[in-house]
């Protein structure tokens, strides 16, 4: 009987998928810092439900204006649950190493956040988003409070990351 990998453990806690993110990102510490990140924030019992899908884009900041984007999957909406657990997180795989999984790492704050209900997407009767029942709809990206909270975790997150020596 052979015991579990670190890597077993983790695909029975979360499932991470990677889309055209090259190799040389590693993917499976891409899926570590997932759950690295994600079991800070979240009790084993959601971890286990979240799905997340790393979408790797060269032209993201060319053509979005931006290094990485976190959104609530479709397939959540109609799904009847009312916790988001599918995500999709893009990410510019023209990015060096360690500035990539800076980025993951702020993107993953924002799983946490819809995932804790922190921040929510209305899309009817017309497009609301709101952070802690406060509305935010209107703010600019910089004064929006859910992007502080990812900003100011983002580095010290990647930080503990990598200082575990993985």
């Amino acid at each position: 009987i052979s015991t579990p990998t670190p890597n077993r453990q983790i695909n029975r806690l979360m499932h991470v998928t990677i889309k055209n993110v090259p190799w040389k990102f590693k993917h499976g510490l891409i899926r570590k810092c997932c759950h690295f990140v994600l079991s800070k924030f979240l009790s084993p019992q959601k971890l286990q439900h979240i799905e997340i899908q790393i979408v790797g884009s060269k032209e993201l900041m060319n053509k979005e204006g931006a290094l990485g984007f976190c959104s609530v999957s479709d397939d959540h909406f109609g799904s009847g649950k009312k916790v988001p657990v599918w995500f999709i997180i893009e990410i510019d795989t023209r990015l060096d190493f360690k500035t990539l999984f800076q980025i993951l790492c702020h993107e993953l704050v924002h799983v946490k956040q819809y995932a804790c209900r922190e921040l929510r997407e209305t899309y009817y009767p017309r497009y609301r988003k709101t952070w802690k029942g406060r509305d935010i709809t209107d703010r600019y990206y910089s004064h929006s409070p859910h992007e502080h909270e990812a900003f100011r975790k983002e580095l010290v997150l990647c930080e503990e990351f990598f200082e575990l020596g993985v």
